[in-house]
């Protein structure tokens, strides 16, 4: 039996911006594993930059163990995808890297205290694409559609949580005092529980994953702008989020992945 070409490719880009003077910011881009990362260390806590770093080195590392990879993409028979829980991979490779965390900061108490956010998307190709996004903490995806962007995450925050209940404006949020405030992260508690959306996609949508250095710089529509204003390149999408992020001032480490199918000659995307 055939099986389906796995053509989604994405592009990453990091920035330690212009305040902060490390970046605490990782990622991965794995495309042979259908799979893309995005994680922010807590900054100000001790071992962001670890913290960051473990969690995405440990989804990744458990990512063909947990039945993640798609089928003949270097995992075998874990690419078999369980129908009934399509999502699962994503809860295992989630606490993988929490326990990941907690583990090196009981080896080091230096470290006591560093957590981090995390987003990451699967695509699963077959037999429509389908996006599925696992978050905790404030870094986002978000979708591409034409000339509409979609989130497709809903940021774990103190502020978030007010906004959704009414009590404060997005415009008030947006400049919250305690807008920083998570109210989910990895690495500090033993158990963390990610949210999982599923988003359609239609083969010329772009997926877009990133820190809250880019979003506390630009709002969504400035973001949508950037990527319109890359035509088809996620490289040249990439670079412009990141150089408008750090022209609006660059307050903190920006990271950015774009995930796109390839254009193929003589594509109008």
């Amino acid at each position: 039996m055939a099986r389906p070409s796995f053509q989604w490719r994405g592009v990453g880009l990091t920035h330690t911006g212009l305040v902060r003077s490390s970046n605490q910011d990782a990622f991965a881009v794995l495309d042979h594993l259908g799979l893309w990362i995005v994680a922010d260390g807590m900054g100000g806590h001790a071992g962001g930059d670890v913290a960051s770093r473990l969690a995405v080195d440990a989804v990744a590392a458990e990512w063909p163990l947990s039945g993640g990879a798609p089928h003949g993409h270097d995992a075998g028979d874990a690419g078999q995808l369980d129908p009934a829980d399509p999502a699962l991979p994503m809860r295992r490779t989630i606490a993988a890297a929490n326990h990941a965390i907690l583990m090196e900061a009981s080896r080091r108490p230096e470290l006591t205290g560093m957590g981090t956010t995390l987003v990451a998307l699967r695509i699963v190709p077959d037999p429509h694409a389908r996006a599925i996004v696992a978050h905790v903490g404030d870094s986002r995806a978000y979708a591409v559609r034409d000339r509409t962007i979609t989130r497709l995450t809903r940021d774990h925050s103190w502020v978030e949580e007010q906004v959704r209940a009414g009590l404060l404006s997005p415009a008030e949020a947006l400049s919250h005092p305690w807008r920083h405030v998570l109210s989910r992260a990895l690495g500090t508690e033993e158990q963390v529980e990610p949210d999982i959306s599923v988003y359609q996609l239609e083969p010329e949508d772009r997926v877009i994953l990133c820190t809250d250095g880019l979003t506390k710089m630009l709002d969504d529509d400035q973001i949508l702008d950037q990527v319109l204003g890359a035509g088809g390149s996620p490289h040249q999408a990439c670079r412009n989020l990141v150089q408008e992020a750090n022209r609006r001032g660059g307050f903190d480490n920006v990271t950015v992945v774009v995930v796109r199918q390839p254009v193929t000659p003589g594509s109008a995307r």
